[in-house]
């Protein structure tokens, strides 16, 4: 895992994140994914299973992060305490190391005192805090990611110009065009029920981020009303 993490190998990230899931390791998939959708998905004329496979991925990234952030238990080797890497000193009482991402979430806004060389000391009300707002910073930036690239390919609506025409004009070196070039033979109910599915997850995925932001749902609609 942390050689394909090394060589940003997403391929075998994507592998490795299922079979973790499968067997119930979850900090492991969630470090997996975490490096697979740290960048925009590639979904220009992705075939719509692949695009659904992306997406449902993505879905169990979020709810995985979410699972952590309701945790409320801090103890010696439950999933936050792998994830964050903080020491358990006991009654109440913990050590974030230096060099962590919940090192530089707590100390940019706390009291100085409970610095030093080892790391930072802390309480279990302010650790939790840092632990919370790092996953739904987490949440709300790679959930904008990944729905920018969703817009990019306008809801993975069909190019008609291409479909009535066989040909698009940005092919000829006006751009590139950011709707799906299919074949009309395509357009089976197959086709229609996948494009559906799409919609669907798009829905969850916004549900599970808590993403109630009024243009991101307005965008999803419209597109959902654009393609059946």
């Amino acid at each position: 895992m942390f050689e394909a993490i090394r060589h940003s190998d997403g391929v075998t990230l994507r592998t490795l994140a299922k079979t973790f899931l499968g067997s119930g390791n979850n900090p492991a998939a969630l470090l997996c994914l975490d490096h697979v959708f740290s960048s925009p998905l590639k979904l220009q004329d992705l075939p719509l299973v692949e695009a659904q496979a992306s997406l449902s991925l993505y879905l169990d990234y979020t709810r995985l992060l979410n699972k952590v952030r309701r945790d409320e238990s801090l103890s010696e080797g439950l999933n936050p305490q792998r994830l964050f890497g903080f020491q358990v000193l006991g009654r109440s009482r913990y050590l974030v190391p230096k060099h962590t991402i919940l090192y530089e979430k707590l100390t940019n806004r706390s009291d100085p005192r409970g610095k030093s060389t080892a790391g930072y000391e802390c309480g279990y009300g302010e650790i939790r805090r840092g632990i919370i707002e790092f996953i739904s910073s987490r949440i709300d930036g790679r959930t904008k990611i990944q729905d920018d690239a969703c817009h990019s390919v306008h809801g993975f609506a069909p190019c008609l110009r291409f479909l009535v025409q066989k040909k698009c004009s940005t092919q000829k070196g006006n751009g590139s065009c950011t709707f799906q070039h299919i074949q009309s033979e395509q357009l089976t109910m197959d086709w229609y029920h996948a494009q559906l599915r799409l919609i669907l997850l798009q829905f969850q995925i916004l549900d599970s981020a808590r993403c109630d932001k009024l243009d991101v749902k307005r965008y999803a609609f419209a597109q959902s009303m654009r393609n059946t």
